[in-house]
């Protein structure tokens, strides 16, 4: 009897009967029970599957396709070899408890290993041996400690991997009876199996290495995609009817989800599979990435009053004195959702997208990056620093492109929210624009992008402001800068930088203005933020027109001069002590030195303590006044025709004039005794309060 390959769905143990099945040799190992913890976590979600199913009393587990080539009633697995192993482990367990192996031994023998003599004695060992089991606490132990047991086969990696299925097993089905487990395998050996997939044969094919490589783009280590996108088709199907509906109304089944998850999505993927050839986790990323989105836009959430009722529990406990709202309860499941998803994207369950908005929402992101190459989008000319160095990366065996968004949002190293909000910003302009205009993407992510450097965004909390944000101004997408200056804001999130962005739209002649403020906000000291320069050059907020481009570009010359790297030069430092009182160093009070008893200070830690210093309501004008003469002269010649003022410290003097004095204090603290009549250059930033930390300073005086 064989198989009818029209057959929609069928069972491991239809296809075991009616075939010897041999993994072969070109299949790698068994890799379902390896002990990694992402490989532990989605085991046991497999299992918990495979067991709800087989407990309800209607629910069908579909386990996609299993390809094979058929030749003399031996099947050879193409794809499938994971799910066929754990599915033999499971009716052998249940066949042990339950008395049912004798009667199936010559069943159960037909499946069986190419790869290794190990892996295939193994199999036949558990047949044949089921009750002459070792001592020990697991399965595992037992087996291993049995007599027919080879120490061996304890170096075979698809062996140690069974091994550790079958505990995991026993561990899912350790507190059921026997009649709970008899009627486990009485449903499992039925015509009705609960736990299905799709058989197809592969006639007149070769089993190559690419076709081998190919089939098993998803789910070669594990199979949490194919599990998903099972989940995620039958969820569509049988679980919420306004989803249903929505993809009832599409004519074309080429345009459905089960379609195109298959096709062309999987085209996309497949581009971007990586050294390993396998898809599913660069899959899984992008459909977590895009719930987390679609949590931060519209916060909603499934209803559940278990996980309601815990949320308000905990919050209570930590807000004693305030009242906890649904809305409260509804942002922090929200929240912590979303963090989840960050932080594991293997996490994704249908239930993430609840609603035909969120549905869409997806197949919509999905649809725009798999067509006209918008995965390798990139706005031309600008820079995103951090976010998306600019290099060429691998984003398979044989291709490289240009780094993008894209590719940062689905790569296997973290994306940061910063990074996530970029790429929404992204995908609202290609979702948004009528038609695709390149500078107007180039000016929509200049925007975002000086907000996003500008902002605080390294939580969930954080992130839904920046989203919610972004979403308000992507009504401007094909144009920002003029919907920035005739729209207000309504979200709070980054009012500062928004302002600003909205202050520079509305500078007069904007258009003639935009290269000298754009190579502004490009340089590494500004980073997006040019109030600063803006202030160096005396602008009136309240007078626009006072705005002088040649003034802003002098500035900006100065600032890619001297502030271009991650520290200042120390010369840079002696013509801050040039400035008005010399006392720029106040602007760091926090501190003493007890070793010299004398308060403690720094000229300036790095390029990042002087941003903020450049924002220091206080100590801003040292800096202005400095950056404004070097618009006239060079560092050099300040330094060298400063007069020192009657009165002037020696030891500030000596600073200013002595080149290479600084260079003793490697972090750049000292301090200052409090007449102001000697300083001590620290060599790091602290030393011990004793006479030999005394001696590692060097006195000026």
């Amino acid at each position: 009897m064989s198989i009818d390959n029209s057959q929609k769905a069928i069972s491991f143990w239809q296809l075991i009967t009616n075939y010897k099945i041999e993994i072969p040799i070109i299949q790698r190992d068994y890799a379902q029970g390896r002990n990694d913890i992402k490989t532990q976590k989605i085991r046991n979600r497999f299992l918990k599957n495979l067991i709800d199913s087989i407990y309800s009393e209607n629910n069908t587990l579909e386990l996609d396709f299993v390809y094979g080539n058929i030749e003399k009633d031996v099947l050879q697995p193409l794809d499938g070899q994971q799910r066929l192993t754990t599915l033999f482990l499971l009716h052998w367990f249940l066949a042990t408890r339950t008395g049912s192996i004798e009667p199936n031994k010559e069943t159960f023998l037909k499946f069986t290993y190419e790869t290794r003599i190990s892996s295939r004695e193994f199999c036949s060992g558990l047949i044949k041996n089921w009750n002459n089991l070792g001592q020990g606490v697991t399965l595992s132990k037992k087996i291993s400690d049995s007599a027919w047991f080879f120490l061996s086969w304890e170096k075979d990696p698809t062996i140690k991997a069974m091994l550790t299925m079958l505990d995991a097993i026993e561990l899912h089905l350790d507190d059921s009876d026997t009649l709970k487990l008899s009627m486990f395998w009485e449903k499992l050996t039925s015509g009705n199996s609960p736990v299905v997939f799709n058989f197809k044969e592969l006639k007149n094919v070769g089993l190559t290495d690419d076709l081998y490589i190919k089939m098993n783009a998803r789910g070669k280590a594990l199979t949490e995609f194919e599990n998903f996108k099972a989940q995620f088709e039958k969820y569509i199907k049988e679980t919420n009817p306004e989803q249903l509906d929505w993809e009832n109304e599409i004519k074309n089944p080429t345009d459905k989800f089960a379609h195109k998850i298959d096709t062309s999505w999987t085209d996309l993927f497949w581009k971007h599979r990586g050294s390993d050839n396998n898809i599913d986790d660069e899959f899984l990323k992008f459909i977590a990435g895009v719930a987390i989105t679609n949590y931060a836009q519209n916060l909603s959430i499934t209803e559940n009053k278990q996980e309601d009722n815990q949320v308000r529990l905990e919050l209570e406990k930590k807000l004693t004195k305030k009242k906890i709202t649904d809305d409260a309860v509804k942002r922090e499941r929200i929240e912590r959702r979303i963090q989840t998803l960050y932080n594991s994207a293997e996490e994704i369950a249908p239930q993430d997208f609840t609603t035909k908005e969120s549905f869409a929402y997806l197949l919509r992101c999905l649809d725009v990056y798999a067509q006209n190459k918008n995965d390798e989008l990139y706005p031309d000319d600008l820079l995103l620093w951090e976010y998306c160095r600019k290099e060429n990366v691998s984003i398979n065996p044989s291709e490289q492109i240009r780094n993008n968004l894209f590719v940062e949002f689905i790569k296997a190293n973290e994306t940061t929210y910063k990074q996530r909000v970029l790429f929404y910003a992204q995908t609202q302009f290609l979702l948004e624009s009528r038609i695709y205009n390149p500078d107007a993407f180039k000016f929509w992510m200049r925007v975002v992008r000086n907000i996003v450097q500008n902002s605080t965004i390294d939580s969930s909390s954080t992130y839904i402001g920046a989203i919610g944000l972004i979403k308000e101004l992507s009504a401007g997408t094909e144009n920002i800068y003029e919907y920035l200056k005739f729209n207000k804001t309504i979200s709070a999130f980054a009012s500062v930088q928004t302002s600003e962005e909205k202050l520079k739209s509305s500078i007069p002649d904007f258009s003639i203005s935009q290269n000298i403020i754009f190579a502004t906000e490009d340089t590494n000291f500004c980073k997006g933020r040019i109030a600063f320069a803006l202030d160096c050059i005396e602008l009136d907020f309240n007078k626009l027109e006072s705005f002088s481009s040649q003034k802003l570009e002098k500035i900006q010359v100065v600032i890619n001069r001297y502030l271009s790297g991650d520290d200042i030069s120390n010369d840079f430092r002696r013509g801050m002590f040039t400035i008005y009182d010399n006392q720029f160093y106040d602007y760091w009070s926090t501190s003493y030195l007890y070793a010299v008893k004398a308060p403690k200070r720094c000229m300036i830690e790095d390029i990042k303590d002087l941003y903020n210093f450049a924002y220091n309501t206080n100590f801003k004008k040292y800096l202005i006044l400095l950056l404004q003469k070097l618009t006239v002269d060079n560092l050099e010649n300040i330094i060298s025709l400063y007069q020192p003022p009657i009165g002037m410290p020696n030891w500030k003097k000596r600073i200013i004039k002595e080149e290479g004095l600084l260079d003793f204090s490697h972090q750049h603290y000292f301090a200052v005794q409090e007449d102001q009549s000697r300083c001590w250059l620290i060599p790091q930033s602290k030393v011990a309060n004793s006479p030999e930390g005394v001696k590692k300073c060097r006195l000026i005086q």
